[in-house]
């Protein structure tokens, strides 16, 4: 009995053991499904065109950026957006450098291959422009590789960041370029030329400095009609002067990110979407954004703040709230009126009427009573001052909202 008792747990054991090991799985998923979901930036059609998020200011690795091409547009689809433009420095290649440090070992005599990149603030002693040494259609191709393989649908615009004597002259982006690499010219203004050449515009870039630095140069290049559009905000900046200059000269707004590092890094816990511009057209290709932007139809978004023309303003916020009559009621000074608003937008929206300032969140509805005026015996219609909104003059624009009947 005893020895039948040890056989029969002898074979027991090895049944579970041999279950056991038949069920062990080769890997075992912690977290089931995406790990990440893209950002969902819901905006409203306005005037019958479409409202795409656009980011016309990027570095990369190959210039002082800390993400490489494919990164970017990867980063770039989970933020939301949907057009960028990788703009590396023409004349700084940083990234080249570090590359050349850490592949110096292997070369014959230990130390890293010589590179002279074009002088962005005077001409070598040699005299000689040393001219570009990297091939910039090269990092866009590695863009516009990413982004069709892995089907984001990013619309990818090809253009370079421009300097010289930085600090004076200013820094300038160039886009909608064939061919980067033939636009380099020492003097900056044969540059913009050569933009101009290919069909390319020119955005002048974060001018914080054009109190103190703007000169007779500016001036030219200015009323020679070489600057297309200014970029009235940088990151969480944002500069009014530019947008009178924008209105007086006929030029559009961006609002760009001008990613280094990780776009995450900076916005992540803001609670706001990265800094961009409002596009728009009739639909996501190069030629109906690049209209887009020669007609003006753009609105820089920094920090939870809309920048632009009244009018494109204006336009935005009819197109984004719902406002309808809700009732209707009689009393001994006449009629007063109740309003429904809806923010059909991912964008929260600060109307102010009076000394009262409504928070009108995204998706969320609010509503509001208008009586008589004493003096005329009418009843208002629903009108607000933005302020989260910005015209020319350092102003909040004041809007009538139309009544959805």
């Amino acid at each position: 009995m005893k020895k039948f008792l040890i056989l029969f747990l002898s074979a027991a054991l090895a049944v579970s053991t041999a279950v056991a090991q038949k069920k062990l799985p080769v890997v075992h998923n912690t977290l089931k499904g995406a790990t990440n979901a893209r950002t969902t930036i819901i905006l409203p059609e306005v005037k019958g065109f479409k409202c795409y998020k656009a980011d016309f200011h990027i570095h990369t690795t190959y210039s002082d950026g800390s993400v490489n091409p494919a990164g970017r547009v990867a980063e770039a689809w989970y933020d939301g957006l949907d057009i960028i433009a990788i703009t590396d420095h023409l004349e700084s290649h940083s990234g080249v450098r570090r590359f050349f440090k850490v592949t110096a070992p292997y070369n014959k005599n230990k130390k890293p291959r010589a590179y002279v990149p074009p002088g962005s603030t005077k001409m070598p002693k040699s005299g000689k422009d040393p001219g570009l040494k990297i091939d910039f259609n090269a990092i866009h191709k590695e863009a516009e590789s990413a982004n069709r393989s892995k089907g984001y649908g990013l619309l990818l615009v090809k253009g370079c960041e421009m300097a010289r004597n930085n600090e004076k002259l200013g820094h300038y982006n160039a886009l909608f370029v064939d061919d980067l690499n033939s636009i380099y010219n020492f003097d900056l203004k044969e540059a913009f030329k050569n933009v101009k050449k290919q069909g390319g515009l020119i955005v002048h870039n974060h001018p914080g400095n054009v109190e103190k630095y703007e000169t007779n140069w500016h001036t030219d290049v200015y009323n020679s009609g070489l600057i297309d559009g200014i970029e009235v905000a940088n990151g969480f900046r944002y500069y009014p002067q530019m947008v009178n200059r924008c209105v007086e000269k006929k030029l559009f707004m961006l609002g760009n990110s001008d990613a280094h590092a990780l776009t995450g890094h900076r916005y992540g816990n803001t609670g706001y979407y990265r800094t961009m511009t409002l596009v728009l057209a009739k639909e996501l290709t190069t030629e109906a954004v690049k209209e887009a932007l020669l007609k003006r139809r753009t609105i820089a978004y920094s920090g939870g703040e809309l920048i632009g023309e009244e009018k494109w303003l204006a336009e935005f916020l009819n197109a984004a709230i719902d406002c309808r009559l809700a009732s209707k009621k009689s009393g001994k000074k006449g009629d007063s009126h109740t309003y429904t608003l809806t923010n059909n937008s991912s964008i929260t929206l600060h109307l102010r009427r009076g000394k009262t300032i409504y928070v009108l969140e995204p998706f969320k509805t609010t509503t509001m009573s208008y009586s008589p005026n004493a003096k005329t015996g009418k009843i208002g219609k629903p009108k607000f001052t933005v302020n989260n909104m910005w015209q020319t003059d350092y102003k909040h624009p004041v809007i009538e909202v139309k009544i959805d009947k």
